[in-house]
């Protein structure tokens, strides 16, 4: 029994292992997927034969110019496979703060359909009931077999039962959002917090298919990061691992949602900026941010985005402050893990290049210098799309073993100097 177990677990490792080194190359013979694995010529065609009649590999004529996606020997013209990103659909959820927002997607991460609900007041069970309006319109709009339901929540979530538990904002304790779902749909259901997911999205679609740490620092309606480490998503021993928002930054600061006060959320989140600039543009009522803000149905992160844009002193003064902050969060990560590809994501990038700038320069005054030069510091490649598509990378790392042991090209030298 324990033989045939352990075979078996070689199956499985092995027939994920083709499935992601398809995935992370676009199309490969069967000839490439084995010099790649490493694996016998013989058990690629075995594995590829599983995954085809699964539908979850297709294969594909040679492109007309006749080149395969590595070098291969002259001979007979090899047959191309890719992964059948269509042939399976996947629901991915993502319970922000102000806003529930609902992606079908196939398996290559393409968004087919997107939903948002405004969450408004309902908390508890109101909130639970509107994420599953949600999810039966999510249902009734796929084409495909779904392959499960990744979901993204705020708060402390033990991601291996699929419990939230603990969200302040919506008042949720110990809650088994995982089951609620799974026992609803009866399908797969994977629950990780939203800054841990974000990573995931950022480590599975991101360009660089060679990374094997990485941080994702996320600062919108709240703060939060997520962390990859020797390819794998660091949740920490009480699931908890990236809650930098709520690192306290100035004791004598304003209440933080946690309880304690001066948490670095308070300081730099979209709620604190608006708060910020509200207090600013009623100092200077004349100015662009005041003008901008009032001009809004809502004071909402866009008008401060405007004002900045515009040239408003005052919206520069926000966010000059608002980077010395998040500098302090990325000081934090490059010394106490010293991770050399660091992104940033949430609403707050919206200032754009000049907000990186204002972060990179405030970096080497916050942390070891001779590891700043190290740390390559990028706004993310996936934006607003970060957390819906990092919901549908957990789902599809725990389904088809997608983001495990990828992969690695032969690694270069780093290039001393070139970092943020």
């Amino acid at each position: 029994m324990h033989e045939k177990a352990t075979h078996q677990q070689t199956r499985t490792y092995n027939r994920q292992l083709v499935l992601r080194t398809i995935f992370d190359h676009g199309t490969l013979s069967r000839a490439d997927v084995a010099r790649l694995t490493q694996l016998t010529p013989v058990t690629v065609s075995e594995l590829v034969a599983e995954l085809l009649a699964d539908q979850l590999v297709s294969e594909l004529d040679l492109p007309a110019n006749g080149e395969s996606a590595l070098p291969t020997k002259r001979g007979r013209r090899p047959i191309l496979l890719q992964v059948a990103a269509a042939s399976r659909q996947l629901i991915a959820l993502r319970l922000a703060v102000h806003e529930f927002r609902a992606a079908l997607l196939d398996l290559n991460g393409e968004i087919l359909y997107s939903k948002s609900l405004a969450v408004g007041a309902a908390r508890g069970q109101r909130a639970v009931q509107q994420l599953t309006a949600l999810t039966d319109e999510l249902m009734a709009h796929a084409t495909q077999p779904i392959l499960g339901i990744g979901v993204a929540s705020p708060g402390i979530v033990d991601t291996q039962s699929g419990t939230v538990r603990r969200s302040v904002f919506f008042g949720w304790n110990n809650l088994p959002i995982g089951r609620l779902l799974h026992e609803r749909y009866q399908r797969p259901v994977h629950v990780a917090n939203a800054s841990q997911v974000a990573a995931l999205a950022e480590y599975l679609f991101g360009s660089n298919r060679t990374l094997r740490n990485l941080a994702v620092l996320r600062v919108g309606q709240d703060v939060g990061a997520g962390l990859i480490l020797d390819g794998q998503l660091f949740f920490g021993d009480g699931f908890g691992a990236g809650e930098i928002g709520h690192m306290v930054v100035d004791p004598q600061g304003e209440r933080c949602a946690c309880g304690n006060f001066g948490c670095l959320e308070t300081q730099v989140s979209s709620q604190a900026m608006v708060r910020q600039a509200q207090a600013l543009a009623a100092t200077a009522p004349d100015s662009q941010l005041a003008r901008a803000l009032a001009a809004a149905s809502s004071p909402a992160l866009e008008a401060v985005v405007e004002a900045f844009q515009a040239g408003d002193p005052l919206a520069a003064q926000l966010v000059q402050a608002n980077a010395r902050y998040v500098s302090q969060a990325v000081a934090a990560l490059v010394a106490l893990l010293n991770i050399q590809q660091i992104r940033l994501v949430g609403s707050i990038t919206q200032f754009g290049t000049p907000w990186l700038e204002a972060v990179r320069a405030a970096l080497p005054g916050t942390a070891i210098p001779d590891l700043v030069c190290q740390t390559t510091l990028e706004i993310a490649e996936h934006g607003s799309d970060a957390v819906i598509l990092g919901a549908a990378a957990l789902l599809l790392s725990r389904e088809l073993g997608l983001t495990l042991s990828r992969y690695q090209e032969p690694r270069r030298q780093p290039r001393r100097g070139v970092a943020i």
